[in-house]
């Protein structure tokens, strides 16, 4: 809704920015960026935001680009104020952080262009601008090769502006994971080359109507009519193609564009700038690869209300579309290599207590009796660190500036939360931010507590400071049940399901409802669209056998026992045997026929009555297909979990 938004855009240097601030000026835009503070207009010392300009053009008496006018523009309270329609700025990390908040969020929209066209463009740029407080006549003799040598305080531009790291500060291949992340969840993303359809889909965010005269006008103005033309299918990938998407990319760029040679992937030129900005070239390449996947959905928005296409049967793709951060795309997996991740896991074989050198991880597989574990060890007078520390009730602050706190957030019950939330990849990222389990003076935490195995495996854990993993697992077709009736009535849930709410467990069964083989996917990495195969089976049975203590749902207090020996936890104390005595009775849902409790509302167990699928049934067979290599890694995490227990037979209960 770009009524309840305002949109932000990453000016890129040299990438096609000033292209798009022209045209959406030109459409009459109410926009934030550096004309607006400029003294000349006479409203730079306003105490009150205020939209001013010309008959053709409006901006607001802020300079967004830089710092010092992004702090002006938050005292003023510009996203609040509701008066701009889009904000450029070339500090996209300062400016999130800074402009946005709760209640007043924001669509992240940048143009993007290879980093050595971009960087190629800048330099023959600056050999003749003049008029630019960046110009370099030094510059102006130099070849590329010359100038590619000399020291450049730039390189890796748009990693170092997405994670916030100034200029003279290294970034490493973790600050590239950061950058990608952050793009995915954050950015709709157009590319230079392809400048039509990139501003096309900005139009759709925006709420642009091109049909009108005036936007059609611009549209045409700016070369950006579509015109359906397509790059010849003779045409070869490599020199041609790749010229001839340059020469439409800068056919749109007529104002502020500069004619210069071209180099290609394997010339000197090209490759010496490449190396020197390979992070860069890396995202770059990542960000291509988005803005296909990202089309599909942004085409949605286009779609009528109840046509079955605009409709998606995953809860989680539901809830994504709801929060104004997570823009489409957020669909699509984040890179990791689950070989690289398992350097920051303890071996399962290693020594249990060192807790200077590692931190217990909960990986919490849904619907599988993660919540009434942790709600065990909170009634043993635990600190867990997951997402409820987070929770706006409890009045603890949790921002980038905030520091650490474990608190009691429930009378009567003793355990404890962290002002953290690691249950998102936006929260894990701010935790990284904080310093969450690296700074020094932190509060104890007895473990860590999320679904976001990956993301939190490589955010907030490393070589140094090892995760030690455990978890509890249940049968992937008990597992998919319990979800399917539990989301047809948690409105209480984010992932409520509305549609699946007169559905049989026979009909939501029949095909796959984006949920296939949940554990192998979140344990080495592939998203729900990837194709799966033996070879991802066998490494996640390698993860869980060299990684993880495994604990069985149905085999609850076995479990529990197991995971109190590697958590130091006191068996011996009366008050902890009650805990597990009370807890274990329940068993996490384990025998959901057994229960009692329907759900209505939301209970301390989590734990409802529902209907099971028999085995050999039609649902049965069905999810049984659907969950392939989730039920053999089940069986293989049964027979695990009964070889592990030589670990823990010949351990007596701490003391």
């Amino acid at each position: 809704d770009p009524e309840a938004e305002t949109a932000l855009f990453w000016h890129i240097p040299k990438s096609g920015g000033t292209t798009a601030k022209r045209l959406y000026q030109c459409m009459g835009q109410t926009l934030a960026h550096r004309v607006g503070a400029d003294p000349k207009f006479g409203h730079d010392k306003e105490s009150d935001i205020e939209p001013h300009g010309h008959k053709d053009w409006k901006v607001v008496n802020v300079d967004t680009t830089i710092k010092a006018g992004i702090i002006r523009a938050k005292k003023l309270g510009l996203v609040q104020s509701h008066t701009t329609d889009l904000i450029f700025t070339m500090e996209p990390n300062f400016a999130g952080q800074q402009l946005y908040d709760e209640e007043n969020k924001g669509r992240f929209l940048a143009l993007f262009r290879h980093p050595v066209d971009r960087a190629l463009s800048m330099f023959f740029y600056l050999q003749t601008a003049t008029w630019e407080r960046t110009y370099r006549p030094e510059w102006a003799n130099m070849t590329v090769m010359e100038w590619a040598e000399l020291p450049n305080a730039e390189e890796d531009y748009m990693v170092h502006k997405l994670v916030g790291k100034p200029f003279g500060e290294k970034v490493d291949e973790m600050d590239l994971i950061i950058a990608k992340e952050l793009v995915r969840q954050r950015f709709i993303v157009g590319l230079m080359v392809e400048m039509n359809e990139s501003i096309r889909r900005f139009n759709i965010v925006l709420g642009v109507d091109e049909e009108s005269e005036r936007s059609g006008q611009c549209m045409e103005e700016f070369g950006l009519v579509s015109t359906k033309e397509e790059i010849p299918a003779e045409t070869e990938e490599g020199d041609g193609k790749r010229a001839l998407k340059e020469q439409r990319a800068h056919a749109t760029d007529k104002k502020n564009s500069n004619k210069h040679p071209k180099f290609e992937k394997g010339s000197p030129e090209f490759d010496s700038i490449a190396s020197r900005n390979s992070l860069d070239v890396h995202l770059y390449e990542y960000i291509e690869t988005l803005f296909d996947a990202q089309k599909e959905i942004l085409d949605s928005y286009l779609e009528e209300e109840g046509e079955p296409e605009a409709q998606h049967d995953d809860p989680q793709a539901d809830e994504s579309a709801k929060l104004a951060l997570l823009p489409p795309g957020a669909a699509v997996k984040a890179i990791t290599n689950p070989r690289e991740i398992r350097n920051s896991l303890a071996d399962v074989n290693a020594p249990f207590g060192d807790r200077k050198s590692e931190t217990p991880f909960f990986w919490h597989v849904p619907k599988s009796g993660g919540t009434t574990l942790q709600r065990l060890y909170w009634c043993m007078g635990s600190t867990i660190a997951n997402e409820v520390g987070a929770n706006p009730k409890f009045g603890v602050e949790n921002g980038e500036l905030s520091p650490f706190k474990a608190f009691n957030p429930w009378k009567d019950n003793p355990g404890k939360v962290v002002n953290v939330d690691i249950c998102t990849h936006e929260g894990i990222l701010q935790a990284k931010n904080r310093g969450f389990l690296t700074n020094p003076g932190q509060p104890h935490v007895d473990f860590v507590s999320t679904s976001e195995f990956q993301f939190a495996s490589m955010m907030l854990f490393s070589p140094d400071r090892k995760a030690r993993m455990f978890a509890l697992f249940r049968h992937p077709i008990d597992r998919a049940v319990s979800k399917f009736f539990y989301l047809q009535k948690a409105t209480w849930e984010p992932t409520y399901n509305e549609r699946w709410a007169q559905m049989s467990l026979e009909e939501w069964a029949s095909r796959d409802r984006g949920d296939n083989n949940w554990m192998v996917r979140n344990l080495i990495g592939k998203g729900m669209r990837d194709a799966l195969n033996t070879e991802d089976l066998d490494l996640a049975k390698e993860i869980v056998r060299t990684k993880f203590v495994v604990g069985i749902m149905d085999r609850f207090e076995e479990s529990v026992h197991r995971f109190n020996i590697l958590l130091g936890v006191d068996e011996s104390d009366p008050k902890n045997q009650q805990c597990i005595e009370e807890f274990s009775s329940n068993g996490g849902d384990a025998h959901s026929h057994r229960n009692k409790e329907q759900i209505i509302k939301k209970n301390v167990f989590n734990s409802y009555s529902h209907p099971e699928a028999e085995r050999g049934s039609t649902a049965w067979v069905s999810l049984s297909k659907i969950h392939m290599y989730d039920n053999m890694l089940y069986r293989y995490i049964v027979q695990l979990f009964n070889e592990q227990r030589a670990m823990f037979i010949s351990t007596p209960k701490v003391v």
